[in-house]
Order: C-alpha cells, then sequence, then structure tokens
C-alpha cells in the first residue's frame, strides 16, 4: 500500500509536510533558545532552576518529540502500512498531548501561586491557593484515563486508510475540564494583579500576555476538540495529528 493512500490529495499531503516542518523549525528554535538562555549543563544548575521555568523547557521539549514523530509516522513509516502503526498514531497523541496539558496547568499553577504568595519564601504545601490548583490538576488523571479508554484506532475496510480519533465522550470531556481549568488558573492569576490596578507597567504586560496567550491556546483546543466530535472521533490519522501538532506549536509557543 502507497503510504500517501490517506490523503485525498496531493495538495493535501504537502500542506500536511509543510505544517509538520514549519511546527518542528519554529519549535527547535524556541527550545534552542531556551536552552541558551538556562544553565542546564550541571545536576546543580538544574535542581536551582525554577519549577515554573523547567514547566516551559519540557513543554517544549514534549511537543518537539511529538511533532517529529508523528512525521515519521506520517511521512516515514506510513499510518496505512499497518494497524499497529495506525494505533500508535493515537498513542503518541494522547501520550504527549496529556503530558503537555499537565506540564502547562503546572506552569499556570505556579505563576498563581507566586502572585498570591504573601512573601517569596512561603511554602507551596502551605498555600491552600497551590493546594487548590493541585487538586483541581490531580483530576486531569481521570481525564487521561477516559481519553485512553475513549481512543479510537483502525484501519478502514473499504481503502485502508488509518482512522484515529476519541470518542465523543471522551472528547468532549477532554475540552470541558480544558476550559474549566484554564480560565479558572488563568482568573486566578489576573485577580491579584487586576485588584492592584496595574500601576506597573511590567505587571500589566504580564497580564496581557497571559491573557492573549490563554486565549489564543483556548482556541485552538476548542476548534480541534470540536472538529474531533463533530467528526464522532473518526479522523484521517494525517489529519487527526496534523491538528493536534497546531495544538501544541500554539500553546508552547504562547508560554
Amino acid at each position: 500500500m502507497s503510504m500517501n493512500t490517506s490523503f485525498p490529495s496531493q495538495g493535501l499531503q504537502v500542506l500536511s509536510c509543510l505544517i509538520h516542518i514549519l511546527g518542528i523549525s519554529v519549535l527547535s528554535h524556541c527550545l534552542s533558545r531556551r536552552l541558551a538562555a538556562e544553565e542546564w549543563t550541571s545536576w546543580t544548575a538544574l535542581r536551582e532552576m525554577s519549577w515554573a521555568r523547567m514547566c516551559v523547557l519540557l513543554v517544549f521539549i514534549d511537543s518537539w518529540l511529538f511533532v517529529f514523530t508523528s512525521g515519521i509516522l506520517v511521512f516515514g513509516i506510513g499510518l496505512d502500512s499497518t494497524e499497529i502503526v495506525c494505533a500508535m498514531g493515537i498513542y503518541i497523541c494522547v501520550m504527549f498531548y496529556a503530558t503537555s496539558k499537565l506540564l502547562i496547568y503546572a506552569f499556570l499553577a505556579e505563576k498563581v501561586f507566586l502572585v498570591w504568595s504573601p512573601s517569596i519564601s512561603s511554602r507551596r504545601l502551605k498555600s491552600s491557593v497551590y493546594l487548590g490548583c493541585m487538586g483541581m490538576i490531580a483530576v486531569y488523571g481521570i481525564v487521561i484515563t477516559i481519553m485512553v479508554i475513549g481512543r479510537i484506532h483502525y484501519l478502514r475496510e473499504s481503502d485502508g486508510v488509518c482512522i484515529i480519533g476519541l470518542k465523543p465522550y471522551s472528547s468532549l470531556t477532554l475540552l470541558s475540564y480544558d476550559l474549566f481549568i484554564n480560565i479558572v488558573l488563568t482568573l486566578m492569576f489576573l485577580w491579584p494583579i487586576i485588584r492592584s490596578n496595574l500601576t506597573n507597567p511590567r505587571l500589566k504586560s504580564v497580564a496581557v500576555r497571559t491573557l492573549v496567550a490563554s486565549g489564543a491556546a483556548l482556541t485552538t483546543s476548542t476548534i480541534n476538540m470540536l472538529v474531533l466530535a463533530m467528526l464522532h472521533g473518526h479522523e484521517r490519522g494525517w489529519l487527526c495529528l496534523g491538528s493536534c501538532g497546531s495544538d501544541f506549536h500554539r500553546s508552547s509557543s504562547m508560554l
């Protein structure tokens, strides 16, 4: 079976390829800049790195690995080659997507903790706000389980095209949780800053950037999940991985 059977046209195949190339290029640039800005050549330097900066670095690595791996599956091995390869498509999507979102939530929780802490020396485990954020993030474990249970992967009998995705109850659960946690954490971060009347230009810049980043990430995730739900979770493999890749790219570049 030829590799491009899953693409309706060569134009869409080229477009999908360009999305992967652009994604890996942008993420490589962002990752290299992040690595250059950090001291990570020794264990001591890694231990001194703040958790927020570590989360950002891990998000870039996670996103890069997903785009790289999905590119190999789509344009190297071919999702339509075997059912095992087709199944790998949804597994890497769920695995990397879940870890990326988890790291982003942890990053937002860290920002919330910093703006709500009465002092720099405040401890996270003694902060009710931080513990509340961690409690909400812990619920994500249930969402991940639902994603794994609701996965879809098969080779369509009519033409052998790889179809992957999530069942409607799984994608809607993920969408609902993602909207909820992002809105709550973003508002919790912005509220103390807004109460300060934004007299500090730096705080105002941070608030605007956070609001724009959150809005852009939510928009991309919502569109992807709604499209998946409208298709009842059955998407061509290259389309599903490409959509996830665009979500990875947008979310990580906004950090």
